[in-house]
């Protein structure tokens, strides 16, 4: 029996239900067709059960009836889970892990313990944790869910690994009814969940098979060469682009074997990525440029380049192929050319007219120099007045202002002050995106972290300051729009803020 298999990766775009046609094939002179297939999309990426419009039912839930056990309610009502969608794979396989907080309660927490994941090379697919909320039902029971950290973990060797689990802390309000009067009166529990570890099994890729070449990219992968466009002359310099692209482990992967034709000399190529982080597995391109000085006259032939790589769907190895690609060295042009080029030219404007006809060219062009001459004065002295006027009538400029941290977290001193958070933490934003738009110069409606933290990047600010800027910002956006989130540290927070706001300054 013969079988056809043809696998092709969806990446969605947005959440949502959506619907894969079915597929149609003749079988035997027969038009057959599959049934369509009905998919959820979810914005966490990763569950074990379906998610509905259903509510939750936070005031039933919240309520503490005579009887029940205060521990078994908020273990079962409150809670963290920690979801990848393999535990075995191989070493350069990408795994996607997902932490998320499920509640029923209302609650008054924030998170103590974000997983350390060590032992992988780690791409987060989420921009900025938001807290936005989604309804998902898990085991038959819907639950307000809050995503912690959602990545894309690639193992850089084999082994047993346990993932880290997460860890909140805080405040859960119950409703209880006193059994001696029946009223109910408020009761708040202190409280501190983690997720489950996690463990994953690592495994080494076969050796059977193995190309001699392989470098340990893992996934499925395309290779292309691009040359210049334009005639190339002997001792031009040369750039030549090997891409690769594909899905998989891209940002591990390394230059290709490249035999380059005698007389060719390169040294590294220059590497640029382009990748979709938000996809899984990660998807793009990784280009290598390679740069050299044309060799000797005639065609300079490069081979076709090889990259073997791992598919672990087939699991199986593969080889991916660029087509060769010939270039053709003209040669340079000479200084003798050159001359013998200008002199043609020289020639050429030897047109033989009367002596006397230059005469009255040369009456001509100084007639209408003079009226050039005359017309210029005119127009300069009336520019010069101009000047004049607008000199007298302009102020100088004034210096830049320099910008006082202090003025700017006035109203946010008061509001620690008086320990007002959520006044706190607006004015903390606004201060840090002021300055972070003034410095950067990025376009209100582009104005968010990734493209912030790329423009100070580039003008050189410290790593560790950009990370310290996306922390504060993450802690402020937790606690106010996170339902019942508070920051942990005012204090640490403002004396921060102030310090970034300097080092902001100084770009």
């Amino acid at each position: 029996m013969e079988s056809y298999t043809k696998v092709v990766i969806l990446s969605p775009r947005k959440s949502g239900r959506f619907t894969i046609p079915g597929a149609v094939a003749i079988i035997d002179g027969k038009k057959m067709r599959t049934e369509p297939v009905k998919v959820l999309v979810q914005r966490t990426g990763l569950s074990s059960a379906n998610t509905n419009t259903d509510e939750v039912d936070m005031e039933s839930a919240a309520e503490l009836q005579p009887g029940e056990d205060v521990t078994e309610e908020i273990h079962k009502n409150f809670f963290i889970r920690a979801e990848v969608n393999k535990t075995n794979c191989y070493v350069g396989e990408p795994v996607m892990a997902v932490y998320k907080a499920y509640s029923r309660l209302s609650t008054t927490a924030q998170v103590v313990k974000r997983p350390s994941l060590n032992g992988f090379s780690v791409i987060e697919m989420v921009d900025g944790y938001d807290n936005r909320q989604e309804v998902e039902v898990y085991k038959g029971i819907p639950y307000y869910v809050n995503i912690i950290r959602k990545v894309q973990l690639i193992p850089l060797q084999e082994g047993d690994y346990t993932l880290d689990p997460a860890e909140v802390e805080g405040m859960i309000h119950f409703r209880r009814k006193d059994v001696a009067t029946g009223a109910w009166g408020m009761a708040n529990y202190p409280v501190s969940v983690r997720s489950e570890p996690v463990k994953l099994t690592i495994k080494s890729l076969p050796a059977v098979d193995q190309p001699e070449h392989f470098t340990g990219a893992v996934g499925k992968f395309n290779i292309a060469v691009r040359t210049p466009g334009a005639p190339i002359r002997q001792g031009d310099l040369v750039k030549i682009q090997v891409e690769i692209s594909g899905t998989g482990n891209l940002t591990l992967l390394t230059a290709p074997t490249v035999k380059w034709p005698k007389g060719v000399d390169t040294a590294d190529p220059a590497v640029k990525e382009e990748v979709n982080r938000y996809a899984y597995p990660l998807s793009g391109s990784k280009q290598f440029e390679y740069s050299f000085a044309a060799p000797d006259t005639g065609d300079c032939v490069i081979p076709a380049i090889e990259f073997p790589y791992y598919d672990p769907m087939l699991k199986e190895y593969k080889v991916a192929s660029s087509e060769p690609v010939t270039m053709h060295i003209m040669a340079a042009v000479s200084k003798a050319v050159e001359q013998e080029r200008n002199a043609t030219l020289v020639k050429a404007n030897e047109t033989g007219i009367p002596k006397h006809m230059y005469f009255f060219a040369a009456i001509v062009l100084a007639i209408a120099g003079w009226i050039f001459y005359q017309s210029w004065q005119i127009r300069k002295s009336k520019q010069q007045a101009k000047k004049a006027a607008v000199k007298q009538e302009t102020p100088p400029p004034a210096a830049p202002k320099e910008i006082n941290p202090d003025e700017w977290l006035a109203v946010a001193r008061d509001a620690l002050q008086q320990s007002d958070k959520r006044l706190f933490c607006q004015e903390i934003q606004k201060a840090l995106w002021k300055m972070a738009a003034e410095k950067c110069q990025v376009a209100p409606s582009s104005l968010n972290k990734q493209n912030v933290a790329g423009a100070l990047a580039a003008k050189g600010m410290p790593a560790d300051t950009i990370q310290s800027l996306t922390t504060v910002l993450n802690e402020c956006e937790w606690a106010l729009y996170a339902p019942d989130q508070q920051v942990d540290d005012m204090k640490r927070i403002f004396y921060e803020t102030r310090a970034l706001l300097q080092e902001l300054q100084r770009v």
